[in-house]
């Protein structure tokens, strides 16, 4: 019995240890903003003499790049689909766990760092030096990620292609992005940390690092449907648990897309979560439903 619980165990490490997270190389860049010096992981670079699509990740709160590499699920989709990802990483507040500055968290989280001035040096590295392809450079992120995704293409909507904010909400309407951005959201209707309704989160932890409430996501839906001058009568697709609200791109403006699984929680879809009563959506992965969004946007040059 010993020995066949041995077997099993080592069977199972191996298994951990070849799976394609773990099997591709990852190279670490380093870049230095506002004085601080900072990092990120990239996978499937493109080869000398040719461009690729590049998504960027960000973490959630407390996240790390390492992190969001082996929970995301972007590694092997990369090889499979030619694009390179790239996991961003906030500022440290702690041993190993890492924040964004979204404008409206606890300082003593996110700290004072300029996040737009980050990912901006990031992108112009991406396109200098390891041929990202600048019509195709797309951003994505769960939780605390999300939502500086959402400050991010307000800020730079003319640097991104698409952009698909994950179990993430907004805090302001009070800016607009300069052009459309085609979006997808992805929310679980049973999430109590990042809850539909906006307002504070339902999580004490997450609600004291809030310096403002939540945007509601059907505020939040229908902010992009004005900014992208998409059409206000979504067409509505329903598969069990899912909903997905289409929006079509007007003329000169850009795609809406929010899907809402009625039984996810928080956290990153067809991720394990710990936490009890707040399973992350299981009825698909994350990286695989983004990436599907993704390959049929380009911006405009």
């Amino acid at each position: 019995m010993r020995l066949l619980f041995t077997i099993l165990v080592f069977s199972l490490i191996l298994a951990f240890c070849a799976s394609p997270v773990f099997a591709l190389p990852a190279m670490e860049l380093r870049l230095e903003t506002g004085g601080l010096n900072r990092r990120a992981l990239l996978v499937n670079e493109a080869p000398e003499r040719e461009t690729r699509p590049v998504v960027i990740v960000l973490h959630g709160g407390g996240g790390s790049a390492e992190q969001m590499r082996r929970r995301a699920g972007f590694d092997e989709l990369a090889v499979t689909q030619g694009f390179s990802v790239v996991y961003a990483e906030g500022v440290a507040w702690a041993p190993g766990r890492h924040a964004w500055n979204t404008g409206y968290l606890s300082p003593r989280q996110s700290g004072r760092a300029d996040d737009i001035a980050y990912l901006d040096a990031l992108i112009d590295l991406l396109i200098a030096r390891h041929r990202a392809d600048p019509s195709r450079v797309y951003m994505t992120g769960g939780s605390n990620g999300a939502m500086m995704v959402f400050v991010y293409a307000v800020a730079r909507s003319e640097r991104l292609a698409a952009i698909a904010p994950v179990v993430g909400a907004m805090f302001s309407f009070a800016s607009a992005p300069r052009n459309p951005v085609p979006i997808l959201m992805i929310n679980g209707a049973r999430d109590d940390e990042v809850p539909l309704e906006g307002g504070m989160s339902r999580n004490p932890l997450v609600a004291s690092a809030q310096a403002a409430p939540y945007q509601s996501w059907e505020d939040t839906v229908g902010f992009w449907v004005s900014v992208n001058r998409a059409g206000s009568r979504p067409s509505v697709e329903i598969a069990e648990d899912v909903t997905t609200r289409t929006h079509a791109a007007g003329p000169d403006g850009a795609i809406v897309i929010s899907v809402i699984d009625a039984a996810g929680g928080h956290g990153w879809p067809g991720s394990f979560s710990g936490r009890r009563d707040n399973t992350p959506i299981q009825s698909f992965r994350g990286a695989e439903r983004v990436w599907d969004f993704f390959r049929t946007q380009r911006r405009a040059n």
